[in-house]
């Protein structure tokens, strides 16, 4: 019993650092003058961040789909030749450290390059 409750008290400690940092990393797009002058390209890594955002708004497992927003956007970057600046990657590295034990088993609605997979249905 107690136990249970440690894991609840931890999990939602670890949600709220995981929301912080995904704001940053949002943020993050309009603080970088490259980032910006080329938003056309980094617009659908933003606005999935802020897709994944609103489920933790909405308490829709957002552990689970920042898990798999982390993946995502390492797709996007490989196959779009985008950059990171160093503080996204070191974001990437804490959201990663962060959810590295959660199960994804049923959050796979999309291929990984599709931002679509955030969305509301």
């Amino acid at each position: 019993m107690f136990s249970l409750f440690t894991h609840n008290k931890h999990a939602a400690s670890d949600n709220k650092k995981v929301y912080q940092e995904l704001k940053k990393f949002y943020n993050s797009f309009s603080s970088d003058i490259y980032n910006e002058m080329n938003i056309g390209r980094y617009r659908p890594i933003r606005d999935a961040i802020g897709l994944v955002m609103n489920k933790f708004d909405n308490n829709d497992h957002p552990m689970e789909y920042t898990s798999k927003l982390l993946m995502y956007i390492e797709a996007t970057v490989a196959l779009n030749h985008l950059h990171l600046t160093p503080e996204q990657e070191d974001l990437m590295r804490k959201l990663t450290e962060l959810t590295k034990y959660v199960n994804l088993s049923y959050v796979y609605l999309s291929p990984i390059d599709s931002e679509k997979q955030f969305a509301n249905i």
